[in-house]
């Protein structure tokens, strides 16, 4: 798997924000969209083959932005040369047309291969029993991918896909984002989920890269019209590519889309650092060549099946998102159970609210979701000589961590589940606060906090514990002359509307008695109050909002901050988040 190690080649370094490890500071001069319609990334549902034509997605589903439309090779092609695409995909298309919502479309090839291939050559492959995500037994068989037969059907399959696509009425076309690729097991970049018994079956890296790259050759051909124009763009599967992959599609695409399920299964992700760098070092060598990124992400069964999340969903799937939107998603797909009516609206609403705006300018918003991830690879804030060596099996390192921070509230409840990949992370039966390699900053976009170590103190699970806001949080600390926070908004947020007027809101725990005021950078009056809190100890988590008219934010305040939480009295107060809106 040496192939799959070896990330992009893209020498663009990855900008290291303090206090953030949101990897590009977008400018104002980001290219606005041209290849997708304004308003159309958000949450989208990711039912396979099954949603009920009759029913009404905008009526049960009213906050996402639409649902995708993945069809079995089995279904669509059940005799050879039988294709059924418009019973499969163009009723949906109308009902999302209806809706005013927005799809993609994909054909999973496996393990959903029609049984007629094996009677034309193609031989069957049987793998070692293996377990789902879910824990659930899976006793799956494949076609032979390399085998010319097989190549030849998935071809036509391709070809007949990408005409039916260009066939359809201009409306129901509009409502087609993209599609995507997959040439594996489950829309996966991966051929098989277990190892064929028989190992003259298995297949090299480079051999699936290979047979990868001539699909998507094909696909972009059906794609495209007389002009050699792609009527829609392509997204392919990121967790399976190699250097050959990342070339083909830098250097054969216009609009160049991944799938990251790293970046959506869950917050506490192992390796989050090094892949938001990798990340984003191919995305800044994107748009340097004058070509547009999307991506889109799935937050599995997982999240309603193991305890990381179960024993409060709601904060689970809501911290989700605050991090599949730190990490930059375009598109999220959630289970059907959480899109339904309005149960799970923190979390739908805060990543519609941010998704597809990277350009500070033209963005509405900008947040900084204040936490601290303890990141037992750091051998600078946990020396091996206190904590142990930093190896990622260490499990007694990761214990030791979470001592020092036990009283702040950290817990480590599936140690073993931590030392893991990111697959295994989300099988957690409990929290685990340490790490390897996990995002150990704040969440954010376009609003960092300046030296947040310096200045602040990391808490985990406070408040109430039916709350979705307490799993991760920042205070005061006062014993250690930590008593006010500064955080930085992008220069370019306001530079494009010549505006002053923006709304801030603050999400803090009303415990104690504590007082606290927001300073902000005027215009002529640099650290000017804009609010004053004195907490009250109702034990609660407090939001506030507050319209400001005469914002400079040129970092005038003190440590060149645009915003100062101050602290006034001899008690810390622990703050949740701050959001910056713009005025409409």
């Amino acid at each position: 798997m040496m192939k799959r190690n070896l990330f992009l080649t893209a020498t663009f370094l990855f900008l290291i924000i303090s206090g953030c490890h949101f990897p590009v500071k977008e400018t104002a001069e980001s290219k606005t969209s041209e290849a997708f319609p304004a308003g159309c990334w958000g949450v989208y549902n990711y039912w396979v083959n099954d949603w009920n034509v009759n029913s009404n997605i905008r009526e049960s589903c009213p906050l996402i932005k639409g649902v995708g439309i993945t069809i079995r090779w089995k279904d669509v092609e059940p005799e050879p040369g039988v294709f059924k695409f418009d019973e499969l995909i163009g009723e949906k298309l109308k009902l999302v047309d209806a809706g005013n919502m927005y799809t993609w479309l994909m054909i999973w090839v496996a393990p959903s291969a029609p049984r007629w291939l094996y009677e034309n050559g193609v031989p069957e492959v049987q793998m070692y029993k293996s377990v789902t995500p879910l824990g659930e037994p899976r006793d799956w068989s494949y076609q032979y991918y390399l085998n010319e037969d097989y190549i030849r059907f998935h071809h036509r399959l391709l070809n007949e896909f990408g005409q039916y696509i260009r066939s359809l009425p201009l409306n129901l076309q509009k409502r087609i984002l993209f599609v995507q690729s997959a040439e594996g097991s489950t829309g996966d970049g991966q051929p098989y989920k277990s190892t064929p018994i028989d190992t003259k079956y298995n297949i090299s890296d480079e051999q699936w890269g290979d047979f990868r790259i001539k699909a998507w050759e094909v696909l972009k051909k059906a794609l495209s019209n007389e002009k050699g124009e792609m009527v829609k763009p392509m997204l392919v599967n990121y967790d399976a590519n190699g250097e050959e992959e990342y070339n083909w599609v830098k250097n054969n695409l216009s609009v160049i889309g991944l799938k990251n399920g790293m970046f959506s299964h869950g917050y506490q992700i192992s390796d989050t650092r090094q892949r938001i760098k990798n990340w984003n070092n191919f995305k800044t060598e994107v748009n340097s060549l004058g070509k547009e990124f999307f991506s889109r992400g799935e937050q599995d069964g997982e999240w309603a099946v193991y305890g990381w999340s179960t024993q409060n969903r709601e904060q689970g799937l809501y911290w989700s998102a605050i991090f599949a939107t730190h990490c930059g998603l375009d598109m999220w797909n959630l289970p059907s159970e959480a899109c339904i009516g309005y149960h799970y609206q923190d979390a739908i609403n805060f990543f519609n609210k941010y998704a597809g705006q990277f350009d500070p300018a033209s963005a509405s918003a900008a947040f900084c979701a204040l936490s601290k991830g303890l990141d037992a690879m750091d051998t600078v804030s946990y020396p091996e000589n206190q904590f142990g060596a930093a190896k990622r099996s260490n499990i007694d390192r990761y214990l030791k961590i979470m001592e020092a921070f036990k009283d702040h509230g950290a817990m480590q409840g599936d140690p073993q589940k931590a030392i893991g990949s990111g697959m295994v992370n989300r099988k957690a039966n409990d929290y685990n606060d340490v790490g390897w390699g996990i995002a150990d900053g704040n969440f954010c976009r376009f609003l960092t906090q300046i030296d947040p170590e310096g200045t602040s103190t990391g808490w985990w699970h406070v408040g109430p514990r039916e709350s979705i806001y307490g799993r991760f949080a920042r205070s005061f600390d006062v014993k250690n002359k930590k008593n006010s926070m500064y955080f930085d908004l992008d220069d370019h947020f306001l530079s494009a509307t010549g505006k002053a007027e923006i709304k801030v809101k603050i999400i803090w725990l009303d415990k104690g008695y504590g007082e606290w005021s927001l300073l902000y950078d005027a215009k002529n009056k640099p650290g000017k109050t804009a609010l004053t809190v004195k907490n009250s100890d109702t034990g609660k988590w407090v939001e506030k909002s507050i319209m400001i008219n005469d914002a400079l934010l040129q970092n005038s305040c003190e440590k060149g901050a645009d915003f100062i939480l101050k602290n006034l009295s001899e008690e810390n107060t622990i703050f949740h988040i701050i959001e910056i809106e713009k005025s409409n």
